[in-house]
């Protein structure tokens, strides 16, 4: 029950990444506003029609730009609005990777002289006896 659950939550999340940008596109080029602006044609368009008797004269009327209704002036208003809203910049300060405020000193150790490990082999050490002078033949054949 739970993987199946899973699944179905992984499955959607991923259709939902396509919508998401799309979305997201639609906004940042102002889709809303013409879709509320097609709104608001529609609207009209239907009021005009029925108040004069005639589709052409509607049409005339709802796109001759001398009669706009109320939410055609909102529109208008918020779009103006968004277009002369001041823009935020933000100053970005230059990152430091070593902070002039702070001294980092690296601890250093006194001079020593160097000397390498006596050389000792503990195997050799460990032997008793020196190996045989003749060499065996099964150590040769091995």
């Amino acid at each position: 029950m739970l993987r199946s659950v899973l699944s179905l939550r992984g499955r959607t999340i991923r259709h939902l990444g396509p919508w998401a940008v799309s979305a997201a596109l639609f906004l940042v080029s102002g889709g809303h506003w013409a879709t509320l602006q097609a709104v608001a044609w529609t609207g009209m368009l239907w009021n005009y029609s029925q108040a004069d008797g005639s589709v052409l004269a509607g049409a005339k009327k709802t796109f001759d730009g001398e009669h706009p209704c109320p939410m055609c002036k909102s529109i208008k208003a918020a779009k103006d609005k968004e277009r002369t809203a001041p823009v935020v910049v933000v100053s970005l300060k230059k990152a430091e990777l070593f902070p002039s405020s702070l001294r980092f000193v690296l601890p250093t150790r006194c001079c020593v002289d160097f000397a390498f490990p006596p050389l000792s082999d503990a195997y050799a050490d460990s032997r008793a006896q020196a190996p045989p002078s003749p060499v065996p033949i099964g150590a040769l054949s091995a």
